[in-house]
């Protein structure tokens, strides 16, 4: 794999190296890079792919291996999960020097001419702050609802409960951000560093945002959708549905896919000020809340 410095005296294109981890996808993970090999910009920039392969044995690895000569394929050992992962190939990206970062879900696909309007969402934002930061892509299901993309805090009051935004024709600024689909450039990533070693599966892409932003690095999301990606944060049979028994949805609130104490603990004394004890507390209390009142108006069954 030819690296960004050896590439500069050659031409001026922007070097982009794209992070992604996956795991027992492979045809999804396949046709993900596929839309990336098929964007407009895609002779206009230079691509590397950092890709943690977190022990798949669907044949992933394989896959990959002969789909590109410019894929780096990085062998975990399947306890990695996202955060784990991303973090992983990162740092692997981290060594060339690219001008960009392209986080992107396996399980997103992009639309042809995405690449090409991050850029120059990111141009616009030089042009009209002089700093270098964040363009973020919606995504949405197969209904045309919105499914990932920039966040919004509601409320100071509450500030880590988020809005998802619902992408315009222009440029809009966020708080933070769904990890499926943002191109960091390298001047925002010199500044934050990694994703934090803290996260395990989820909260790592938020909190990323939210440091960003302290650290004054424009956000902004990019106009339309950026691509297809289904949202798959459904109530059922996860630690909100009340019809399940207190044990189970405790079960599922701490594990890596959930909302695990000591993560969300990071996140809430991180970024939810003062009274991020009693931020922490809730999501778990809720639990036991809500179990107690759906077992109080459940139906007698015969």
């Amino acid at each position: 794999m030819m690296q960004a410095t050896e590439r500069a005296g050659i031409d001026a294109r922007p070097a982009i190296a794209v992070i992604l981890t996956c795991f027992n996808r492979r045809q999804k993970t396949v046709a993900c890079i596929d839309a990336v090999l098929a964007q407009t910009a895609f002779d206009d920039v230079t691509l590397d792919f950092f890709i943690t392969d977190d022990g798949s044995h669907d044949g992933t690895a394989d896959a990959l291996a002969g789909k590109y000569d410019a894929i780096r394929l990085i062998e975990g050992d399947g306890s990695l999960f996202w955060n784990g992962g991303m973090r992983l190939a990162w740092a692997d990206a981290f060594q060339g020097e690219y001008d960009f970062f392209l986080w992107l879900n396996d399980d997103t696909f992009l639309y042809p001419r995405t690449l090409r309007q991050m850029l120059d969402t990111h141009a616009l934002s030089m042009r009209n702050s002089g700093k270098a930061g964040i363009v973020v892509g919606s995504t949405h299901d197969e209904t045309g609802r919105t499914s990932y993309g920039g966040e919004r805090q509601r409320s100071r009051l509450r500030p880590l409960t988020l809005a998802t935004i619902e992408p315009q024709e222009a440029v809009q600024q966020c708080d933070t951000f769904n990890g499926n689909c943002v191109l960091i450039s390298r001047q925002a990533a010199d500044v934050l560093g990694n994703l934090d070693p803290g996260f395990v599966h989820a909260m790592g892409d938020t909190d990323y945002g939210l440091r960003a932003r302290k650290a004054g690095i424009p956000m902004w999301v990019m106009p339309g959708y950026a691509g297809r990606c289904v949202n798959d944060g459904s109530v059922a049979s996860s630690f909100g549905d009340r019809s399940l028994p207190v044990a189970m949805r405790f079960k599922k609130i701490l594990s890596p896919k959930g909302l695990p104490w000591r993560p969300w603990k990071i996140l809430c004394r991180r970024h939810a000020g003062v009274l991020w004890p009693l931020y922490w507390s809730w999501p778990y209390l809720k639990i036991l809340v809500t179990s107690c009142r759906f077992k109080k108006h459940a139906p007698n069954l015969p």
